[in-house]
């Protein structure tokens, strides 16, 4: 949700008063906006390898907590001609601008993040008050404030009633039976083609906190990512570094086979999965920036790639040509990785787009549909491809519904995308909540 940003130039800009919370995953879970996450970039970057528009951000960080706010302008102009599509380095470099009394720069710094359909709201922002006398002031808040409007049909397929858990994926069969991911219950729900929802998985198996499901119909198999997190019930610190990609019966929901990721000390959450064209099961790891493979007949995973110039790995989908890999990175946008050489390749951005804080991909006919959980508004976008899997454009199909608070992932089935709206991470601030029953929205939406 936006936080409004109140205060001095320099309260407004302190970086204690949004630190990412507990795990690299819950950039997105928690925090579900990049315009409020003031500057995770700077705070994740020491403990990686740095990429150049990453140190210099933190290099900004240290340039304003040094007071010295024209080296810190000078620092996110530099970002920004690297990262230009970072929502909320523009809001901070717009904000220097204001403190340093360039109100024509801050204003069309503030109109570049209100023309990638995004909202803030800049009136409630005291950096900004230097900017009310400014011709285009008005329009700017216009502009905002249209963006939040809701765009789309917002109709809700069917609900998940009572629930307590956190419902992150959901995947379809060809028999019309639905199946949804509990990280909080450990669990998978399954609802049948008449309504009914009943638990899918069995109590001894003693699954860790469940997250991307896809289904694969050749095997009969459902696969999913699982992970321990302190959310999920019975956490003990010990499970930290837990995390396996299994493979369940779609008849039965038994366990046929549990893939762990090998222990290296690190922690890792599985947070999507992949059942490319081969057969291969890829899933993409939001700790370290790792995609594990499991090649058909395998039984182990193996390390495919890690990408060191990648934070928070999310969705996958394989290209038009079926020679690459598509994923998102939720701090930087959208990759490419060569099934062969392994030759990985950042997309640009779009213009007047952000290709950030993208969370689900799904691939159809000429391009993917992606969840963007980490823009305000939250959105379902739709990307147009060439035929290698280069972004031409992006629609925006959904966003910024009252239900729509809380996006997490979804499946297509025909021509239709279906999400989910409300998954609950948002009540679990705190791990040991424990929150009223609701219902959980499944949208759907025409592609």
């Amino acid at each position: 949700m936006i936080k409004a940003q109140v205060g001095t130039w320099h309260k407004s800009c302190r970086i204690h008063d949004v630190l990412p919370a507990y795990h690299s995953l819950h950039y997105r879970v928690h925090t579900r906006v990049l315009l409020t996450l003031a500057v995770v970039l700077l705070l994740t970057a020491v403990a990686l390898a740095e990429p150049e528009h990453r140190v210099l951000l933190r290099e900004a960080a240290a340039a304003q907590k040094a007071g010295d706010t024209a080296l810190f302008v000078a620092k996110l102009e530099s970002a920004r001609k690297l990262c230009p599509d970072y929502p909320r380095g523009l809001l901070l470099l717009a904000r220097g601008y204001s403190a340093l009394n360039r109100p024509d720069d801050a204003v069309a710094t503030l109109h570049t993040v209100a023309a990638m359909g995004l909202t803030y709201p800049i009136e409630l922002d005291k950096t900004f008050a230097a900017l009310h006398m400014q011709r285009q002031y008005p329009d700017l808040v216009k502009a905002f404030a249209a963006n939040a409007v809701p765009h789309g049909t917002g109709q809700s397929a069917f609900q998940i009633p009572d629930c307590d858990g956190i419902v992150e994926g959901v995947a379809c069969d060809g028999q019309g039976n639905w199946y949804f991911s509990d990280v909080r219950n450990r669990c998978l729900w399954r609802r049948d083609a008449a309504g009914n929802l009943t638990c899918f998985s069995r109590d001894a198996d003693a699954l860790l906190g469940i997250f991307g499901l896809k289904v694969d119909e050749k095997r009969g198999a459902l696969w999913a990512g699982t992970s321990a997190l302190p959310e999920m019930r019975g956490y003990i610190p010990a499970d930290n570094d837990r995390a396996a990609l299994v493979e369940f019966d779609l008849t039965d929901g038994r366990v046929r086979h549990s893939y762990p990721v090998p222990a290296d000390g690190r922690e890792h959450v599985l947070g999507d999965v992949l059942v490319g064209s081969d057969g291969t099961i890829y899933a993409s790891d939001s700790g370290p920036p790792i995609i594990w493979r499991l090649k058909p007949g395998a039984t182990q995973l193996e390390k495919w790639l890690e990408c060191d110039q990648c934070v928070n790995l999310q969705g996958m989908i394989e290209s038009p040509d079926h020679r690459s890999l598509i994923f998102a990175d939720y701090l930087s946008g959208l990759w490419r990785a060569d099934f062969d050489s392994k030759a990985v390749e950042h997309f640009s951005p779009l213009p007047n787009q952000t290709l950030l804080g993208l969370d689900g991909l799904y691939a159809i006919p000429g391009g993917l549909i992606a969840t963007q959980s980490g823009s305000q508004p939250l959105r379902v976008v739709r990307l147009t491809l060439d035929g290698t899997g280069r972004p031409t454009s992006l629609q925006v199909l959904e966003s910024g519904h009252p239900k729509l608070n809380d996006l997490s992932l979804g499946t297509v089935v025909g021509d239709e995308f279906y999400f989910i709206g409300n998954s609950g991470w948002a009540l679990f601030e705190k791990p040991e909540t424990t929150p009223a029953r609701r219902p959980v929205t499944v949208f759907k939406t025409k592609i």
